[in-house]
């Protein structure tokens, strides 16, 4: 029984610590795609039930190919310049530019290379790297920076394009409307009015400025290049730039103003104070450490490490490598240390995925030496708790595994909340009391033939 128990338990903590992992994963998008569509979905529903058809689908246009774009098109314009840029400049794109940029780590990656690049059937690993090295890693280092803004430029365009397209859209399809009440009333219009109201309209849009995105500083430039939260994070700014300068009267950017604020509050610094007070409280008042990644804490070997209160020993081992060099090569050549075993489980450290060589660090890929040495204060830090509980490492690990769960669902639970409900209940009724009705104003602006 306790066999059959085991088999069924494995893919179940297996699917398990994948979604955990994936929603807590600071620099995965899922999360925040959860929490957009979530977003979109009930600020749709609510534009049909408060605004009417027409804003139905204006909002659906915005949130649903908004949500495309903002999810599709960095990484499909990376793709095109990694298959035209890199190819024609020979430089694989695989290498990460940050071992390019420092010295004694490229020498060191390129000195332990071993097997295939991921993204290549023939190119070595070694080759790889030497290839971005051959004038100092300059062209690499210059085109990742051009790939990355060119990317976002070409991002952001296909947005303002898409607002453009739905506005006129909107136009249109309130004009037919109204030519069709008119019709039906048997009464005449004039076309003359109706083309007024088609020029008040464009002459209303091409006065509108287009956002600058000038004055980005370098800190802001070089948290973008590596991760893929933080370049959503500056879509993010200018699609919201974009709304609020494309609003097509006062009411819309207001409401663009008080959604976008709260959108990305929510989306971005609310869910990780939920995270951190939950951290927090877990680990002071309850004494169960959650900081490492699920993936860890559900780890067989983990756990055997833990028990055996080896872990604070392997932790310190790799605190005692002063040099770049020795940590990176500490990292390499002790696979059975708890706290690279913890740093490939984190995905600190990538491995080789197929071959002889499976397993092994994979030296294309860069080692964030900060992150390690965080991980090994969090290991520490559980291996102490655990030490002074006197608790079981079944009851231990069983607890901490829980609040670890709990914190994530807590993030993006409150946070769908928010987003899903009341972020949609305040714009209409800031448009309510502003207005006195949550008819979609745009359209009766277009009615009467006003612009802004």
């Amino acid at each position: 029984m306790g066999l059959i128990e085991r088999k069924v338990n494995m893919p179940i903590q297996s699917i398990t610590s994948k979604i955990i992992s994936t929603l807590g994963n600071k620099e995965s998008l899922i999360p925040i795609m959860l929490k957009d569509g979530v977003d979109s979905a009930s600020l749709t529903y609510k534009s049909y039930k408060e605004g009417g058809i027409v804003e139905g689908k204006d909002r659906a246009i915005d949130e649903f190919g908004t949500q495309a774009i903002w999810i599709g098109g960095i990484p499909f314009f990376k793709k095109i310049i990694d298959k035209t840029a890199y190819k024609s400049l020979k430089i694989n794109p695989g290498v990460d530019v940050r071992i390019i940029a420092d010295k004694e780590y490229s020498q060191w990656a390129k000195e332990n290379a071993q097997g295939l690049m991921s993204n290549s059937k023939t190119q070595s690993v070694k080759q790889a790297i030497t290839d971005c090295l051959a004038d100092g890693g300059e062209k690499a280092k210059k085109l990742f920076k051009g790939k990355i803004i060119a990317a976002t430029a070409m991002t952001l365009g296909v947005y303002f394009l898409l607002t453009k397209l739905k506005q006129k859209n909107t136009k249109n399809t309130v004009i037919k409307n109204m030519q069709k009440e008119v019709y039906t009333k048997n009464k005449e219009i004039k076309l003359n009015n109706n083309n007024e109201v088609f020029n008040d309209i464009e002459k209303a849009q091409l006065k509108q400025t287009k956002p600058s995105f000038k004055g980005i500083s370098k800190n802001i430039t070089e948290a973008i290049m590596f991760n893929p939260v933080h370049n959503m994070k500056i879509i993010d700014a200018g699609i919201t730039t974009e709304r609020l300068a494309c609003s097509r009267n006062k009411t819309e950017f207001a409401e663009h103003a008080i959604k976008e604020g709260s959108f990305l509050f929510f989306l971005y610094g609310f869910g990780n104070l939920i995270e951190k007070g939950i951290n927090k409280f877990a680990g002071k008042t309850l004494k169960k450490p959650i900081d490492l990644s699920i993936n860890v804490l559900m780890d067989d070997s983990f756990a055997k490490s833990l028990k055996d209160k080896k872990i604070s020993s392997d932790a310190a081992m790799f605190d005692k490598m002063k040099t770049l060099t020795e940590k990176l090569n500490f990292i390499k050549n002790n696979p059975d240390n708890s706290l690279v075993q913890a740093a490939k489980k984190s995905k600190i450290v990538a491995t080789v995925k197929t071959g002889a060589k499976k397993g092994a660090v994979d030296t294309s890929k860069y080692i964030d030496m900060k992150e390690m040495a965080a991980l090994s204060e969090n290991l520490k830090n559980i291996s102490n708790k655990y030490n002074s509980s006197k608790e079981s490492i079944t009851n231990f690990l069983n607890k901490t595994k829980a609040l670890k769960v709990a914190s994530v669902m807590a993030n993006i639970g409150i946070s769908c909340l928010f987003l899903g409900y009341l972020i949609p209940k305040a714009v209409y009724k800031y448009r309510e009391l502003k207005l006195g009705s949550t008819k979609f104003h745009v359209e009766e602006d277009i009615k009467k033939g006003k612009n802004k």
